[in-house]
């Protein structure tokens, strides 16, 4: 019975690192799928602001473009005014559409920047979306892989349990399923001069000799976890 429980925790220790793997391999793909997924978004709203950036370009160069135009219309009227009285008052005006004329070249050179700005960064951000787009898939496909290896080998591993944790008494197999479930996979240790190796701690010197002497599997009176004695063990 005893050999046969050490079995069955080789082969769930077997089970919870297989276990554990696939949870570590799925995360990992998760969060290169929430990466990938990150950097797309970024490219979304980083187009909508350039979209928003050429609209005020364009308005301000059609502003510009009329601003040039009243110019050129005021100073038109330059050659045919009479008095001097109306030649001042226009040439305030074409000065004050020219002052117009030089925000609006300002304006638009701002403009022009921030876009420059925006596409460099745009154009950045994609050429990273599509270097770690290609290297996620080829890393979802291993991990793929993986995972169905690992699923094909915990499915034979179960099947193997099912048929040794069958071999072994029900009120025994109970204690160990419990102890398992409560203690991350590892339910029975050896004891080994008289030193429980699952917490690590001595064990009264009258408890342990007794199991010297029955070679029964008992509970650690500190961790509760079941003990036995290897069979080299003297």
């Amino acid at each position: 019975m005893v050999q046969l429980l050490i079995d069955v925790q080789e082969l769930d220790q077997r089970i919870f690192s297989a276990r554990h793997k696939k949870t570590t391999l799925l995360k990992e793909r998760d969060q290169l799928l929430q990466q990938t997924d990150a950097l797309q978004e970024l490219l979304g709203e980083l187009d909508g602001r350039i979209a928003e950036a050429q609209t005020q370009r364009d308005s301000c160069q059609e502003a510009l473009q009329q601003q040039l135009g009243q110019v050129e219309q005021c100073e038109g009227r330059l050659p045919e005014i009479k008095t001097q009285k109306e030649y001042l008052a226009v040439l305030k005006e074409v000065d004050a559409a020219k002052k117009q004329v030089k925000d609006l070249e300002d304006a638009l050179l701002a403009k022009e920047q921030v876009l420059s700005e925006l596409q460099a960064d745009a154009e950045e951000k994609r050429q990273q979306h599509d270097s770690l787009g290609s290297d996620s898939s080829q890393r979802c496909n291993e991990i793929a892989t993986l995972v169905e290896e690992l699923d094909a080998a915990l499915h034979q591993q179960d099947s193997q349990r099912g048929e040794l944790i069958e071999k072994i008494a029900v009120p025994l197999r109970k204690r160990y399923e419990l102890i398992l479930s409560r203690l991350n996979g590892q339910a029975l240790v050896e004891a080994r001069e008289g030193t429980c190796q699952g917490c690590h701690m001595r064990l009264p010197p009258q408890f342990f000799n007794a199991m010297l002497k029955n070679r029964d599997i008992t509970s650690c009176p500190h961790c509760n976890r079941l003990l036995y004695i290897a069979p080299e063990t003297h």
